[in-house]
C-alpha cells in the first residue's frame, strides 16, 4: 500500500518482473519432475538393496560375496548420484536466476525512475523507498518460488501415494453380518485359482469340506497350491472361478470382519513383534486374561520363557526359529473359533514336540483343523488327507487308505521312512 500511495508511474515494473519469474519457473518445474520421479524409483531400489544386505549378511559372509554386494550396490548407488546431479543443477539455478531478475527490477526503476527526477516529478528519496517496497514484494515473491523448488518432489510424492489410494480393491464386504449356525462348515467347490498375469492356473477343480470336529491335512510338493488354499478361506485372496461356501452360501456375501472372527491363521513363516510375549498374545484380544494366556502357551508347549513379560524383540530375534512357531501357535490357539488353519507352522519343531502340540490340539472345542505340510508325521492322523499335485487333488483319505492307493503319497512317505519307520 506504501508503493502506491508515492504517486509513481512505476508500477508496471513489479508485475512484469513477477511474470518473468513466473513464466522461468514454468518449464524448469517440468524440466525437472521427470529426474525426481526417477530418484524416488532409484532410492527404493537402494532400499531394497540395503535391506537384504543386512537381513542376508549370514550368508553373503558365508559365500564371501561381500565385493559383488559392494559392486551392485555402487552401480545403484552411482545411477543415483548422476541422477541426483542432473536434477539439482537445475534447481540451484534458480537462486541465481530470481536474484537476477530482482537486480533487473532494481536497474528498471532506478533507471526509468531518474528521468522523473529529472523532470521534478519524483524526488530522489521517494525514488530509493518504492525500490525498497518493490523490493520487499518481489523478494516475498522469491520466497515462494524457493518453496515451490521442493514442489516437484512433493508432486512426485503425492503422485505415488495417490496410486496406491487409487488401487481397485478387489476383496470387498459383503452384506451378511451373522451366521446362521454355531458350527459352520466350510465346503470347496469347484474351485480354480490362478495368481494375476499368470499363464495357468494355481489351483484346480478343488472339492473338499471342512466339518466341525474334523481334521483335514493337506500334503503335496513346493508350489502346489497349498498355502493358496488357506489364504482363500479368510479371503486373503478370492476364488478365479467356483465357490467356497460357508453353511451353503458364498463366503463374499459375508462381511470380512464377520467370515475372519470365525477362522485362526497360523502363517508359515511365524511372525512375532516387538514388546512382550504378553502384547504378542493379546493382539488377539487385548482383554484375554493371564490365564487364557497361559493355558495357550502350555498347549503349544511354550516352555522357554520365564514369564508374560519376556522381552520379544523385533521380528522374533530372540527366539529361535521352533521357538518362534510355538509362540505363534499359541497365539493362534488362544482365539476361541470355529476354523483353525495350520500353514505348515511345525516345519520347525522336534517330533515329541511337535507329538505334544498336536495332542493338545485335540482340544479345540470340536473345531475343525485344516492342517498344511510337507512332513508325513504331521498330518497322518488327520480324518482326512488330501493330496495335491500342480494344483489338482490327485487322491484323498486317511494315512492307511493313501498309502494303498496313491503313488504320490506312497514316494512322500517312502521319503520320509527313516523318520517314520517306528510309527508306520
Amino acid at each position: 500500500m506504501k508503493s502506491f500511495k508515492l504517486e509513481t508511474n512505476l508500477y508496471w515494473i513489479i508485475p512484469l518482473i513477477v511474470t518473468v519469474i513466473i513464466i522461468l519457473l514454468i518449464p524448469l518445474f517440468r524440466k525437472i519432475l521427470p529426474y525426481l520421479g526417477k530418484l524416488q524409483k532409484i532410492m527404493d531400489r537402494i532400499n531394497r538393496n540395503a535391506t537384504e544386505v543386512l537381513i542376508g549378511m549370514p550368508v553373503i559372509k558365508t559365500f564371501v560375496m561381500q565385493e559383488y554386494e559392494e559392486k551392485k550396490f555402487d552401480k545403484v548407488n552411482s545411477e543415483y548420484n548422476e541422477t541426483f546431479i542432473k536434477a539439482y543443477r537445475i534447481i540451484l539455478l534458480l537462486t541465481p536466476m530470481l536474484t537476477l531478475q530482482l537486480s533487473f527490477m532494481t536497474i528498471g526503476i532506478i533507471y526509468f525512475g531518474s528521468f522523473n527526477i529529472e523532470s521534478g516529478n519524483f524526488l530522489i528519496g521517494d525514488l530509493l523507498a518504492f525500490i525498497q517496497y518493490a523490493t520487499q514484494i518481489v523478494t516475498s515473491f522469491l520466497m515462494v518460488a524457493g518453496f515451490f523448488t521442493i514442489m516437484p518432489d512433493i508432486i512426485v510424492s503425492i503422485n505415488r501415494v495417490n496410486e496406491i489410494f487409487n488401487t481397485e480393491v478387489s476383496i470387498t464386504d459383503g452384506e451378511l453380518d451373522k451366521i446362521d449356525t454355531d458350527k459352520p462348515i466350510i465346503e470347496f467347490r469347484n474351485v480354480d485359482f490362478k495368481y494375476p498375469n499368470s499363464e495357468k492356473n494355481t489351483l484346480t477343480d478343488i472339492n473338499f469340506k471342512l466339518e466341525p470336529g474334523k481334521t483335514v491335512a493337506i500334503i503335496g510338493g513346493i508350489g502346489c497350491g497349498k498355502s493358496t488354499i488357506l489364504n482363500m478361506i479368510p479371503r486373503l485372496q478370492d476364488v478365479t472361478s467356483g465357490e467356497i461356501l460357508l453353511n451353503g452360501k458364498n463366503i463374499k456375501n459375508y462381511k470380512l470382519s464377520t467370515l475372519r472372527e470365525i477362522i485362526s491363521l497360523t502363517p508359515q513363516k511365524a511372525h512375532l513383534f516387538q514388546g512382550t510375549v504378553k502384547s504378542n498374545m493379546k493382539i488377539i484380544d487385548e482383554n484375554v486374561s493371564d490365564e487364557k494366556i497361559k493355558d495357550a502357551l502350555k498347549r503349544a508347549n511354550v516352555n522357554f520363557i520365564n514369564s508374560l513379560d519376556d522381552k520379544v524383540m523385533q521380528g522374533g530375534l530372540n527366539f529361535s526359529g521352533g521357538q518362534k512357531q510355538r509362540l505363534s501357535i499359541a497365539r493362534s490357539i488362544l482365539k476361541e473359533c470355529d476354523f483353525y488353519l495350520f500353514d505348515d507352522c511345525f516345519s520347525a519343531l522336534d517330533m515329541n514336540t511337535e507329538k505334544i502340540i498336536k495332542n493338545n490340539l485335540k482340544d479345540l472345542n470340536d473345531a475343525s483343523i485344516l492342517i498344511v505340510s510337507q512332513r508325513v508325521s504331521t498330518i497322518k492322523d488327520a480324518d482326512a488327507i488330501i493330496v495335491l499335485d500342480d494344483g489338482k487333488i490327485i487322491d484323498s483319505g486317511t494315512h492307511d487308505k493313501l498309502i494303498e492307493s496313491c503313488d504320490i503319497y506312497r514316494e512322500i512317505v517312502n521319503s520320509q521312512v527313516d523318520t517314520l519307520r517306528n510309527e508306520i
